[in-house]
């Protein structure tokens, strides 16, 4: 295990996670940026831990540049978007969309480099899997074509 795992408690991202990430990136705030502010790599507060979801979602808010602020963000997003690396296990990811929910997250996607897969999981209701077309998510009304976010 890297430094970098051992100090993000995550894997060490490969070239399909970070391309995935940054095509994801690219498609929300193309389509989405004066409704939500879209933050990659933030460090969130999940009960008693903390985790660092690959995206995450807010209703759009300021930023305050010229104050601090604190390291481990406390408010849940919206959305949590989680990208598969090669060392994690789907329920692992699957456990995590849960802590997620019991903290207040509304949705939680789980994309899957490898299978050009996205699922969106939703508190208490069956994923939706995507595999063409456009994934739609409920939750905050987003809507990108799959077949861009693995271009």
């Amino acid at each position: 295990v890297s430094e970098y795992e051992l100090e993000r408690g995550k894997p060490m991202p490969t070239t399909k996670h970070g391309s995935v990430q940054a095509n994801l990136l690219g498609l929300l705030i193309s389509r989405y940026k004066k409704q939500f502010r879209f933050i990659s790599e933030l460090t969130i507060e999940l009960g008693e831990k903390t985790t660092v979801p690959d995206i995450c979602i807010y209703n759009h808010f300021d930023i305050q540049w010229n104050e601090e602020e604190p390291a481990v963000r406390e408010e849940p997003p919206l959305v949590a978007i989680e990208i598969i690396s090669p060392s994690q296990t789907l329920t692992e990811i699957r456990d995590k969309a849960r802590k997620y929910f019991a903290q207040g997250v509304k949705s939680c996607w789980i994309v899957q480099p490898e299978l050009q897969i996205v699922s969106v999981f939703h508190p208490g209701e069956k994923p939706q899997t995507f595999t063409t077309g456009m994934v739609e998510d409920s939750a905050g009304g987003i809507q990108i074509p799959i077949e861009e976010v693995f271009e």
